[in-house]
C-alpha cells in the first residue's frame, strides 16, 4: 500500500511549526520581560520555574503579579482608612486629646511605612 503525500501539506506543516514555535518564543519573552519589571519596579524576585515550559512559567509570574498587586492593594486601603480616621478625628478639637486620636496617628504611621517599603528601591 502507497500513501501519496502532497508537498504542499508538508510545507504548510512545516510553516504551522515554525508559527507555533515563534508564538511560544514571544509567549517566553513576554514572561520574562513581566519578571524583569516585577523586580525593578516591585523589587519582588521570582524564582524560577520547577520545569522550563510556557505553563510553569507562566503560573509563576502569574502568582508574582497576583502577590504584588495584593500588596500594593492592601497597603493602600491601609493608608485611605487611616487617613480617613484621622481626618475624622482631626475636625473635632475635643478628639484630639483622647486615646483615638492616638491609635489614628498611630496607625497612620504604621500604614505610612508600609506605602514607603512598597514604593522604596
Amino acid at each position: 500500500m502507497r500513501v501519496s503525500i502532497d508537498p504542499n501539506e508538508i510545507l504548510a506543516l512545516v510553516r504551522e511549526v515554525e508559527r507555533s514555535r515563534a508564538s511560544r518564543r514571544r509567549a517566553w519573552d513576554n514572561l520574562q520581560e513581566i519578571r524583569w519589571v516585577l523586580k525593578d519596579v516591585a523589587q519582588i524576585e521570582v524564582p524560577p520555574a520547577p520545569r522550563k515550559t510556557i505553563d510553569a512559567e507562566g503560573r509563576i509570574v502569574k502568582d508574582a503579579v497576583r502577590k504584588a498587586l495584593r500588596e500594593r492593594q492592601e497597603a493602600l486601603e491601609t493608608l485611605v482608612d487611616a487617613v480617613k480616621e484621622y481626618k475624622r478625628l482631626a475636625t473635632h478639637p475635643e478628639s484630639i486629646r483622647g486615646s483615638e486620636y492616638a491609635q489614628a496617628i498611630h496607625a497612620l504611621g504604621k500604614a505610612l511605612d508600609l506605602a514607603e517599603r512598597l514604593i522604596q528601591d
